[in-house]
């Protein structure tokens, strides 16, 4: 028994390797879940690796509109038709009106031939339409009896229900159930991957959300965090001045800092500078930002005098706008992404916006812990930012129970001094170090981000109504 690849991206990772042959797995769904689109990307993806593959199919439709379907896809060669990798044997009304003896029969006729490493059954259920429970039941008893001979990987695709599914022979038979399903989710579908079992693999259970590109079937397996293995004493500078003097040298190298705020208060353009300073020490950097296209973001940040596209062209920086994304994709891309540029800092705008994104299968704290921990393992220093809903006067710092997890949690404010609004910063905690806890003023400016001197002559600056302390009150009465 070998274990070998499923050509489908993502699917190895949940199968933790791939298929074992020779075994039996039923792909299953309801209609236009991409059960053919799977099985026939494994069979071409397996035919470039020079596997014998073969695809059996009840519904005698002409190769001609097999290739118009399946030639969208950039898996699909049709090259591989015609050097013999994969074979298209249809099984004919005829035969199937035999009954099962010669249904089996011609199956195993064109396997003697062909001998393939791999076939695809497609649809398996087909052949038992018509027949009573009984008769069913023994159709595929004798049909996987046979199979086992056939010394293959044999996927079979049937459609069918989840409770269906439950009650089906088939299920019980074959040695993996793999479960595709079509959801709705706000204004559009999302499919999910659920492997139900496989015989002698570990696996991944759950939902994996998977979708159809132009390349084929993709699976976006949920990544777990992992320990971690070390923790750095390296500071890195914030770019901002003031805020590496409030945190003692700047953020801890592989941290992750939240900054929490109401609009406008300037965590973007903080975020963005933490960025830019990187990237002028030729420290690669990705930004996803849930609150602007990347087209904005760019444009924004020339008012600053940062100009982000020389450091895309330089591939320094990636710019993720992740509207549409399914969350599980999202977070795929943004592992993938640290890798390919082997990034150094992160920006996560607008953590807040997340949970309206998530569907009720993926619990929120839970996912985002995961992101956080699995950043840090990458050694990769993040900040996150979440929007607060009140202007001034007390408020939760995020409101969705994440800042347990960051290691340095700032907090920006707005305060009413003298008929102005001013803004305000705090350092509210950094794990494991020491940092300035006075109350400053921030300003944006020009440049971007600054940060002055402490508010020390007012007192209760966080409930956005600040008093004159009492000394400076007394001293300012006998002024007067």
């Amino acid at each position: 028994m070998k274990q070998v690849t499923t050509g489908i991206k993502g699917l190895d990772g949940v199968l933790e390797g791939g298929f074992l042959r020779p075994s039996t797995v039923l792909i299953a769904g309801s209609a236009g879940t991409g059960k053919t689109t799977l099985v026939m990307q494994s069979i071409f993806n397996a035919a470039k690796n020079e596997e014998v593959c073969m695809y059996i199919t009840a519904l005698s439709e002409p190769i001609a509109m097999i290739n118009n379907f399946m030639s969208r896809f950039s898996f699909y060669n049709i090259s591989l038709l015609g050097k013999g990798n994969v074979k298209y044997v249809p099984i004919d009304i005829e035969t199937i009106h035999k009954g099962s003896k010669a249904i089996i029969d011609e199956m195993e006729r064109n396997i003697e031939i062909i001998k393939p490493d791999r076939i695809v059954i497609d649809p398996a259920n087909v052949f038992a339409f018509g027949l009573d429970e009984e008769s069913e039941r023994q159709f595929y008893y004798d049909f996987f009896t046979s199979m086992k001979g056939w010394n293959s990987l044999v996927l079979l695709t049937g459609e069918f229900t989840a409770e269906a599914l439950v009650e089906s022979t088939l299920s019980y038979l074959v040695d993996g159930v793999i479960y595709i399903s079509n959801e709705p989710f706000l204004d559009r579908s999302i499919r999910y991957l659920n492997v139900l079992k496989m015989r002698g693999l570990d696996f991944s259970g759950g939902r994996h959300s998977c979708k159809i590109t132009k390349d084929g079937f993709v699976v976006f397996p949920r990544m777990p965090s992992a320990a971690r293995t070390s923790v750095s004493k390296e500071r890195l500078p914030t770019g901002i001045k003031g805020l590496d003097q409030m945190t003692g040298g700047g953020f801890k190298r592989g941290s992750a800092v939240l900054i929490s705020g109401s609009s406008g208060t300037g965590k973007t353009t903080i975020g963005t500078q933490f960025i830019v300073e990187g990237l002028l020490k030729d420290e690669p950097g990705v930004i996803v930002s849930f609150e602007e296209d990347a087209l904005q973001i760019r444009e924004n940040s020339r008012a600053f005098g940062w100009n982000l596209e020389e450091y895309e062209k330089r591939n320094l920086l990636k710019i993720i706008s992740p509207a549409e994304s399914d969350v599980n994709e999202l977070t795929l891309s943004l592992y993938e992404t640290i890798e390919k540029i082997n990034a150094k800092r992160l920006l996560f705008d607008g953590t807040g916006k997340l949970p309206r994104l998530m569907h009720r299968y993926i619990p929120f704290p839970e996912y985002i812990s995961d992101i956080i921990n699995n950043i840090k393992n990458k050694n990769v220093t993040a900040v996150y930012t979440n929007e607060t809903s009140n202007l001034t006067g007390t408020t939760q710092i995020t409101g969705t129970g994440i800042s347990p997890t960051m290691d340095t949690v700032i907090l920006l404010r707005y305060v009413e001094i003298k008929s102005e609004m001013r803004k305000a910063i705090s350092v509210l905690k950094m794990r494991g170090s020491d940092h300035d806890k006075d109350i400053r003023e921030l300003i944006i400016n020009k440049k971007g981000a600054e940060i002055r001197l402490p508010f020390s002559e007012y007192s209760g600056l966080l409930s956005g109504s600040p008093m004159k302390t009492l000394s400076d009150a007394f001293v300012e009465a006998f002024r007067k």
